[in-house]
């Protein structure tokens, strides 16, 4: 789970007034030229140190992170993907089952930060939205897709795990809108990695 932190207050038209100016989320590091590499990161990479904005405002980063858990990114190509509303209600619903196992979840799409807000009020996920108009996050792990939407760059659809030390230990990137991992799938990977984790 991630820390607590303050909560940054904005009203729906500042947020408005953001995503219209393109800076409604993803306000973090801008991920450094010299550390990219091509596909992005991977498996075993110190992971990317982000922060980014969610759908209520909260301002959250990967140092958030609560000692000991796991983080479950998860790439999003938007609030309108049918695949993505399935995947992200799966997540819902098997989501004691990733708290059982200290796995912490997060969603990151290009999406407005209104457009999050209004999506999360219908849903009411259980996990943050983050906000990633910059492609921070998304470039960091190799998965955006250039005119993807409408002419528009979004995400591919990805899952990438990060251990309790901050690497990188799991990444998959659909190459559709339907390819990606199962939560049984994904469960079962971090039981791996805990197994293999040496004892304290």
């Amino acid at each position: 789970m991630f820390r607590k932190t303050k909560k940054t207050l904005i009203p729906l038209i500042v947020m408005a007034l953001a995503a219209l100016s393109g800076l409604g989320g993803g306000c973090g590091n801008t991920p450094d030229p010299s550390t990219q590499k091509p596909g992005g990161l991977s498996p075993g990479d110190k992971a990317y140190d982000f922060s980014a904005m969610d759908s209520s405002g909260h301002m959250m980063k990967l140092s958030d992170l609560q000692e000991g858990w796991y983080l479950i990114l998860v790439l999003y190509r938007g609030h309108w993907c049918g695949a993505c509303q399935n995947q992200l209600l799966n997540l819902k619903e098997d989501y004691p089952k990733f708290q059982r196992l200290h796995a912490a979840i997060a969603a990151v799409s290009v999406d407005p930060l209104e457009e999050s807000a209004h999506f999360n009020e219908q849903w009411r996920f259980p996990f943050p939205l983050l906000g990633d108009p910059q492609f921070h996050i998304i470039d960091a792990y190799g998965a955006r897709h250039p005119e993807g939407h409408d002419g528009k760059d979004i995400s591919r659809p990805a899952v990438i795990i990060i251990d309790p030390q901050k690497i990188v230990r799991y990444k998959y990137v659909g190459h559709n809108p339907t390819d990606r991992p199962e939560n049984d799938e994904i469960l079962f990977k971090i039981q791996q990695f805990q197994h293999e984790a040496p004892k304290s």
